[in-house]
C-alpha cells in the first residue's frame, strides 16, 4: 500500500454482555484521537455484538487458507463476512474488559476464526477493569503476538473509581477523575502515535 493510501483502522469493542460499559468508553476513544488522527487515516467502529460467529470454523484452520484469502472461503456466511471487514482494516485498535483475569469469550472466538486477515498488521489494547485489566492485556497480546500481528509496547489499562457500578453502562465521574488525574488521555495518545508508527512503517 502506497503512503498516500487511506489507512483505515478499526477499534474493536469486546464485550458482548448486557448491560456493558464497553460502548461508553468507545464513544470517549474518537475524542480523544481525532485531534492527532493523521488526514489519510480513518477510525472505525467494530462491535463485537453485531458479529455473531459460529463456535468452530468447519472444514479448515484458518493459518491454512491461501493467500491472499479467497472470497468466500470459510464454511458459514458469518465467517466470510468477518473475513472480509477485517481484511479491509489496515490496523486494529482492541478494546478489551477484564473478566476474571482475562478477555472475554467473544474476543477470542473473533480473532480465532481468522488467521491471515489479522497477520502482519499493528494492534494496540486498550483494557479496563477495576484495576485496568492488566491481566487481561497481558494474555490478549500474547495471542496477537501468536497471529503474528504487530502489537504496541504501549498499551493503556483503564481503571475505575471507587464506587462505579461497571454494570450500569456509564462512565462516573470518579472515574473520568481517576483517569485526569492519571493521565489516561495522555497515555492513549502516545499509545496512538505509536500504532500510526507502525501503520507507516
Amino acid at each position: 500500500m502506497s503512503n498516500t493510501a487511506v489507512k483505515r483502522v478499526a477499534f474493536i469493542i469486546a464485550s458482548t454482555r448486557t448491560p456493558r460499559v464497553g460502548p461508553a468508553i468507545a464513544n470517549i476513544i474518537p475524542e480523544i484521537i481525532n485531534p492527532f488522527l493523521p488526514a489519510n487515516t480513518t477510525l472505525t467502529a467494530i462491535d463485537l455484538m453485531d458479529h455473531p460467529l459460529p463456535l468452530y470454523t468447519a472444514g479448515l484452520i484458518p493459518a491454512g487458507v491461501a493467500r491472499p484469502v479467497p472470497d468466500n472461503v470459510y464454511a458459514d456466511p458469518a465467517t466470510n463476512a468477518w473475513s472480509a471487514l477485517i481484511g479491509s482494516f489496515d490496523a486494529f485498535i482492541f478494546l478489551t474488559p477484564q473478566y476474571n483475569w482475562g478477555y472475554p469469550a467473544a474476543l477470542k472466538l473473533a480473532l480465532d476464526a481468522l488467521y491471515h486477515e489479522w497477520t502482519g498488521k499493528p494492534a494496540l489494547v486498550v483494557s479496563y477493569g477495576n484495576r485496568g485489566g492488566g491481566k487481561a492485556a497481558g494474555q490478549l497480546r500474547q495471542v496477537l503476538a501468536g497471529l503474528r500481528m504487530r502489537v504496541c509496547e504501549r498499551g493503556v489499562e483503564l481503571p475505575f473509581g471507587d464506587g462505579h457500578n461497571l454494570g450500569g453502562g456509564l462512565i462516573g465521574s470518579e472515574t473520568n477523575d481517576r483517569w485526569r488525574a492519571e493521565n489516561k488521555k495522555t497515555e492513549m495518545v502516545q499509545a496512538w502515535d505509536e500504532l500510526v508508527a507502525l501503520v507507516k512503517a
